[in-house]
């Protein structure tokens, strides 16, 4: 993930700090504007408003505000101080894309890894319609956003699955350990049925058990 450095913004449109709160939810929005038209507006000093990144269309992420700052963007200062502000490049004519999706994602799940979230809509990823009366951010997916953030990524099919799932379920089978083991107590029997005699008091020298069954 590429992230650019876009700030920082006017002094009138961000606290340096957070007066010791910590950061505990992500609020989503949308820019209605374009990309550059949203990193114009938060550069504006008259503005007095900003947020910590913008992620365009084709999946560029902006930064204009460290995220040990407070950015002005949810439209209450006690959850500024609390939130990390991400802005989507999208509006009632510019309907997100899957790369901004995509970069919207693997954003959410760098910040929810550094500050020690638990990515759950409504708690701690808010639209910002859900602070202050609007209809910010649109026909952005935030459920969709946190579905993708928070999916494995691996690159097994369900048929590794399956397979994987059966080895899990009969795990002593595969440890070398048990089938030595086994072997072992096999041969003891085997040698006394032949010489009843035989000293077979061991220890093996790898496991320093008695081959005794």
């Amino acid at each position: 993930m590429e992230i650019t450095w876009r700030g920082p913004v006017p002094e009138s449109n961000y606290t340096v700090g957070r007066e010791g709160e910590r950061v505990e939810l992500i609020v989503d929005h949308w820019t209605v504007v374009m990309f550059e038209g949203a990193i114009r507006r938060f550069k504006d000093p008259s503005s007095i408003l900003s947020a910590h990144y913008v992620i365009g269309q084709d999946g560029r992420i902006a930064q204009l505000v460290s995220e040990d700052d407070t950015a002005y963007h949810a439209g209450r200062y006690d959850v500024n101080l609390r939130s990390i502000g991400i802005e989507h490049e999208a509006g009632p004519a510019m309907a997100p894309t899957d790369a901004l999706y995509a970069a919207s994602a693997e954003l959410h799940a760098d910040i929810a890894v550094r500050h020690g979230l638990d990515l759950v809509v409504g708690t701690t990823v808010l639209p910002h319609r859900a602070i202050v009366p609007t209809e910010c951010p649109g026909t952005l997916d935030v459920d969709r956003i946190v579905r993708e953030a928070t999916e494995e990524d691996d690159m097994f099919t369900d048929e590794d699955r399956r397979m994987l799932r059966r080895v899990y379920d009969h795990l002593e089978a595969y440890e070398p350990m048990v089938w030595t083991t086994r072997l072992q107590q096999w041969l003891a029997k085997a040698f006394r049925s032949v010489f009843p005699d035989a000293d077979l008091s061991g220890p093996d020298v790898q496991s320093g058990q008695s081959y005794k069954g």
